[in-house]
């Protein structure tokens, strides 16, 4: 008898501790709201998309961008300056422009869900390019792309260095694409390594 009440007050222990656990774990996700999704690292997250409407007041941006995901809102407060490759000499974003963002990894639950960057880094739309791939094959190990954009057809590779939104083993010929490159050899068609690469 006193075995099994040992027992029974082991148990007991044991299940009070998992719901005390449950309750500070629950406790902790209540504190940053019922509308937040939080990253497990509470670190820094990347994220891009092309811009599809841009809002102004007092100094902040509120960004519209979509990638292989859909749609999210971003917003950037006054305080972060918004980066421009070297070689580009504008100061301005516009629609159609590609937009790096990093942010804490926290994001509404809401649709299109909302977050708030930390940094951004924009690539204007004559860097961007959208259009369906004619062609698949290897170099170095590395996928490449025969995109066929409204004015151009370029070699696109995608590299370890290329960040991706999408799964590239979902891309087919006339799958429509978005890319984005600084440099491109001045070949027919055209050649370059893809900074950012979109699966649609």
């Amino acid at each position: 008898m006193k075995f099994k009440t040992s027992s029974m007050i082991a148990i007991l222990a044991v299940f009070l501790c998992i719901i005390a656990g449950s309750f500070v774990i629950f406790q902790k996700n209540a504190e940053l709201g019922d509308n937040s999704i939080n990253d497990s690292n509470y670190g820094s997250e990347i994220i891009f998309g092309v811009i599809k409407s841009i809002e102004v007041a007092d100094g902040n941006y509120k960004l519209l961008m979509n990638n292989s995901n859909g749609e999210y809102v971003v917003n950037v407060p006054e305080s972060v300056d918004i980066k421009f490759p070297e070689i580009y000499e504008g100061d301005n974003i516009s629609v159609g422009g590609l937009v790096e963002i990093n942010y804490s990894g926290i994001m509404t639950r809401s649709f299109p869900p909302i977050l708030t960057a930390s940094s951004v880094l924009y690539y204007p739309p004559e860097f961007v390019t959208s259009g369906k791939v004619t062609e698949i094959d290897f170099v170095n190990d590395y996928k490449r792309f025969l995109v066929e954009g409204e004015n151009s057809l370029c070699y696109v590779s995608v590299t370890n260095d290329t960040i991706v939104s999408g799964d590239l083993n979902n891309v087919k010929i006339n799958s429509t694409v978005t890319y984005s490159s600084i440099i491109q050899l001045m070949s027919y068609p055209g050649q370059c390594g893809a900074i950012h690469f979109i699966v649609h």
